[in-house]
């Protein structure tokens, strides 16, 4: 076909023409799958069609006056007809969904003469869902393989199409026959999908992509790697039809695309520590112990990513690796990994503040307030949860809300702020909880602002479970403000003060395989730490520490463009991994904090600094 040919068929252009090998990827969905040779696999159609592919095929043979399906003659069995694996559950499928969108790619194998009129037979039933000019249907009918010379291809019915792999010598009556266009990757690259293709490679295939779509065509690859990598690549580059012969794969990772991936609207500055105690051999007065919920290197480096390049938490010099196997499983749950670094010994997993023959533990903020230290606990999650209940209660089993909450009233911390105000109304010899807590002269508050208002120096904050929310739900800057508030509230204390934070809800976002969420509570948990350096440099004798109890999600990134701020993941499970986690130190003593240890060193070594 000549260009000018080309120019005047393109009446649509697809708007991939203009994006770039560096763009964001576009939205992809299942419906931009195809099953390859899907006859080959254990259970043909359905595997494919149930997993909403938009496009399935099949190669056939005209074999007395049938459809036969099979790759290779002799293959062929009476039972493997096109209508027997295709059509009659085609047919069952489209009475009951009948919007459902698909493409049959059909391969003739041999003898377009004998194939084409029996196609033509076979799909009279379908001729209500059959989409051709001037009758948009929900299914589309592509012939592909040995098709009919150019010339011969407007003999055929308007809702027969072809598949064809090159862009000339066509009129404009032969190239709105055209439904398909299907190019050998290996014309354009050698590939074996690992990796990234370089800019030459990208140059090339992105070059043929656009001669389609600037011809008003869809594009698919063949004999391309079956590689997330190429699937990655080919979606990148635009391509219209990704082709796989892992139909569970392709369909799960396309399903769940749109979860997994994560572009921040804006990014938000980082703040500049100054150093000037940090790693100093000096006086520790305050110490901030900031916890990362469920936070691995994997979610911070998806932060860092999503904020464009910047995270506070990677300006933290000292960095360390925490082992956070329970005493009775290779994988903790939050009560045993916090109350490891809380009380400084393993302990089994669901345990909180006790060890592991159900002894209490002293955690940091007793030997804080010990020191005479004012201490605070501070979470976005119900206090009674296994993080902030970790310094203050001594349970076996962390689901005892109501004995958690209890033993509130032994606990001598300053500051409490979190949710769950209903656990903490049980009664307790009659008095409920609150009041009790009343009578041991703390301030109970129930809004957010009023926290952050307050004058006293005892509060018990229990905040509604609007007030702690997640984060893409309008949360606000719950996590900076109210670690501003309490160093506020805290810093002229003589003895200086303890502050647990936690990042509560990066491990909710891991559990629920939710990409933005882990990353919209890493970045708010973030900002908090920012202001925890700020603090420490204007203070001089403050050591902010950071770790996370243990990875949610088995996150992994298999994408991403910093510029942009675009994420791409995957996650392996919805619950917790053993995965080592970071720890980042700053101000004086960071350098304490180097190397790979156990979880309860943490403990260990924040104990030295408080007496």
């Amino acid at each position: 076909m000549k260009k000018t040919g080309i120019l005047f068929l393109a009446a649509v252009v697809i708007t991939l023409a203009s994006q770039t090998a560096n763009s964001q990827i576009r939205s992809y969905t299942v419906a931009n799958a195809h099953s390859h040779n899907d006859y080959k696999n254990s259970i043909p159609f359905y595997r494919a069609y149930e997993r909403g592919f938009g496009s399935i095929e099949a190669d056939v043979y005209a074999v007395n006056g049938k459809l036969m399906v099979a790759h290779d003659k002799k293959e062929i069995s009476e039972s493997r007809s096109l209508q027997n694996l295709y059509l009659s559950p085609l047919a069952e499928k489209l009475k009951l969904a009948p919007k459902r969108q698909l493409r049959l790619l059909i391969e003739i194998k041999q003898n377009y003469k004998a194939v084409l009129p029996l196609v033509i037979e076979e799909l009279k039933p379908f001729a209500e869902y059959i989409s051709s000019p001037g009758h948009p249907g929900n299914l589309t009918i592509v012939m592909t393989g040995a098709v009919p010379p150019a010339a011969e291809m407007p003999n055929y019915p308007d809702w027969i199409t072809f598949d064809v792999d090159h862009l000339n010598g066509f009129t404009p009556q032969q190239w709105q026959k055209i439904g398909l266009v299907s190019f050998p990757l290996g014309r354009y690259v050698r590939w074996n999908g690992k990796g990234v293709l370089n800019n030459r490679e990208i140059a090339r295939v992105k070059g043929a992509i656009d001669s389609v779509h600037q011809a008003g065509k869809m594009i698919r690859f063949w004999e391309s790697p079956d590689t997330k990598s190429s699937w990655l690549a080919l979606m990148r580059l635009g391509v219209d039809v990704i082709g796989t012969d892992k139909i569970e794969e392709l369909g799960d990772f396309l399903n769940k695309k749109a979860k997994n991936e994560y572009l921040s609207p804006q990014a938000y500055p980082v703040y500049q520590p100054t150093y000037k105690t940090d790693g100093a051999v000096k006086k520790v007065k305050n110490i901030i112990l900031c916890i990362g919920d469920g936070m691995g290197l994997t979610q911070l480096y998806a932060t860092y990513t999503a904020n464009q390049g910047r995270l506070n938490i990677f300006r933290m010099r000292n960095i360390g690796f925490s082992i956070t196997n329970a005493a009775d499983a290779y994988i903790t749950d939050s009560a045993a990994g916090a109350t490891a670094f809380a009380s400084g010994q393993k302990t089994n997993d669901r345990a909180i503040g006790v060890d592991a023959n159900g002894k209490p533990l002293k955690s940091l903020a007793v030997y804080a307030a010990g020191a005479g230290k004012k201490t605070a606990d501070i979470a976005v999650c119900q206090l009674t949860d296994a993080t902030p209940a970790a310094f203050y209660a001594h349970q076996t089993e962390r689901s005892d809300s109501l004995a958690i909450a209890a033993d509130i009233l032994n606990s001598n911390i300053d500051v409490f702020l979190g949710s769950a105000y209903t656990d903490f109304t049980t009664k307790v010899n009659g008095v409920p909880i609150v009041d009790k807590m009343k009578q041991r002269g703390y301030t109970v508050i129930r809004r957010f602002d009023d926290f952050l208002k307050s004058p006293a120096t005892k509060i018990l904050a229990l905040m509604d479970d609007s007030a702690t929310r997640p984060k893409i739900a309008g949360r606000g800057d719950y996590l900076p403000l109210a670690l501003k508030k309490v160093t506020e509230t805290l810093k002229n204390h003589p003895k200086g003060f303890f502050m647990m934070a936690e990042g509560s809800q990066i491990d909710y976002g891991g559990h629920a395989n939710n990409l933005a969420q882990v990353i919209t509570e890493n970045a708010d948990f973030d900002r908090m730490v920012g202001e925890a350096l700020r603090f420490a440099d204007e203070d001089g004798e403050t050591l902010v520490i950071l770790t996370a109890d243990h990875e949610t999600g088995g996150l992994t990134l298999l994408d991403g463009d910093i510029k942009k701020g675009y994420v791409l993941g995957d996650f392996s499970t919805n619950d917790h991994t053993g995965t080592p986690v970071p720890v980042f130190a700053y101000g004086p003593h960071s350098g304490d904090f180097r190397g790979v240890y156990s979880n309860t060193e943490i403990f260990s070594k924040l104990l030295k600094l408080i007496r």
